[in-house]
């Protein structure tokens, strides 16, 4: 129990605090105790049972001050407002400790932004974190936030703000590998090569700098080398989906399009996404091959004349319509981000294959949506139905969700 009281009304009935459970018999003594123990008495000191044990002293005039703090929205604010209630604690004692609430307080909300933006990258909405990091920044930079920050505007494709984020990391702790290799794929995503290999010298000999360096030698078109070195990562688990990808890219840059499919592994994630992207790569004449492979992506039923997927059999195959996945004017049947952008993706290619009724339908499974490749897509689909004033107000549509996005990333 503290010891110090001023006040000379006692009572019999103590208030216990959670944080520490310190009994205190006084107003003097409570308004003691949250000074000096100020976090752990965070749930208690506007509390309706603090409130009630005030006003059972024979002090509802301080009670109904306590319970007008509540509203304040300020953690800082609402502990200041609470130790002024009464004159115990002078001016500078309340201004020391106001220092430190506040600092505390933006610490709190810095680690509370950081959290959220990290956990919408990690569930692949870089665009909805980006704003949140920009508040954290404004509490504190430090090499975690900034590395953070940067992975999502690398996604976001935004290199040259990833460049400028990683360097003043970078600058802080350069003997940081992950850093490092960050910031050497930032400068290479944003052309300046010789920043990025000059990054990777010391490391140069390590998988992750071989896959970077063939990422520079990708990016300048000097394939051969970037398939020596992405061949040579591939060795590395970590690495190996990565590679796969960009040794399939490299030999589709060479129009070796056989090899480029013969490099993929059926293993690998978005195996059938890839497979799809190369023979579209090929023209018209491949597009059924690459509705297919989307198709299996997405778990559809394969279409009567192009044979069924693997683990069906022929009398399994039925036409889009009937698979249940049609739209009915309901919000999209897409559970998530990457199966929208599978419907988007297939109504790209039957639209390509001047299929649009099936078309149609596949875009309508990812409608409605803020991603405005599928909202470009459901435009494009309707100006080759001919529906030229659906097709405008498409366009206009995607223009304003480019904009407000822009805007939301940029905090504007």
């Amino acid at each position: 129990m503290l010891q110090l009281t001023v006040s000379q009304q006692i009572s019999n009935t103590a208030y216990t605090f959670k944080g520490t459970g310190i009994r205190v018999y006084s107003i003097e003594e409570a308004l003691y105790h949250v000074y000096h123990h100020w976090r752990e008495s965070a749930e208690d000191f506007s509390s309706a049972k603090l409130i009630s044990w005030v006003d059972s002293l024979g002090h509802p005039r301080l009670a109904d001050k306590i319970a007008g703090i509540v509203g304040l929205t300020s953690f800082s604010r609402r502990m200041v407002a609470f130790l002024g209630i009464i004159d115990y604690f002078s001016p500078e004692e309340i201004a020391a400790l106001k220092a430190d609430l506040e600092s505390w307080e933006h610490r709190v909300e810095w680690e509370r932004l950081k959290d959220q933006a990290d956990h919408l990258v990690t569930k692949g909405e870089p665009a909805r974190a980006l704003p949140l990091y920009r508040r954290a920044l404004k509490y504190d930079q430090n090499v975690s936030l900034l590395n953070n920050m940067a992975v999502a505007c690398m996604k976001l494709g935004n290199h040259a703000e990833a460049v400028s984020l990683l360097a003043k990391a970078y600058a802080s702790q350069p003997s940081d590998t992950k850093l490092c290799l960050h910031y050497a794929e930032a400068a290479i995503l944003n052309g300046d090569y010789d920043t990025g290999i000059g990054l990777l010298m010391p490391v140069k000999s390590t998988p992750e700098a071989m896959f970077l360096q063939g990422l520079a030698a990708y990016r300048q078109e000097d394939y051969p080398a970037a398939l020596s070195l992405f061949t040579k990562a591939a060795d590395t688990v970590g690495l190996y989906n990565r590679c796969i990808h960009k040794i399939a890219d490299t030999y589709m840059q060479m129009r070796q399009y056989d090899k480029a499919l013969a490099s993929l592994d059926a293993s690998i994630p978005d195996y059938h996404v890839k497979a799809a992207e190369i023979y579209a790569a090929q023209g018209h004449a491949y597009m059924p091959q690459a509705i297919d492979h989307i198709r299996q992506a997405l778990k559809l039923p394969g279409l009567p004349g192009q044979g069924p997927t693997p683990d069906q059999t022929p009398d399994q195959t039925v036409p889009l319509t009937q698979t249940g996945h049609t739209h009915t004017g309901h919000p999209s049947t897409a559970t998530n981000q990457d199966e929208a952008a599978l419907w988007t993706t297939l109504a790209r290619h039957y639209r390509n294959d001047y299929d649009i009724q099936r078309a149609s339908e596949a875009i309508a499974n990812a409608l409605p949506s803020e991603n405005p490749l599928t909202l470009l897509e459901n435009a494009r689909i309707n100006k080759s139905k001919g529906r030229m004033r659906d097709y405008r107000s498409g366009l206009s549509d995607v223009l304003k969700l480019v904009k407000e996005q822009y805007r939301n990333q940029e905090g504007l």
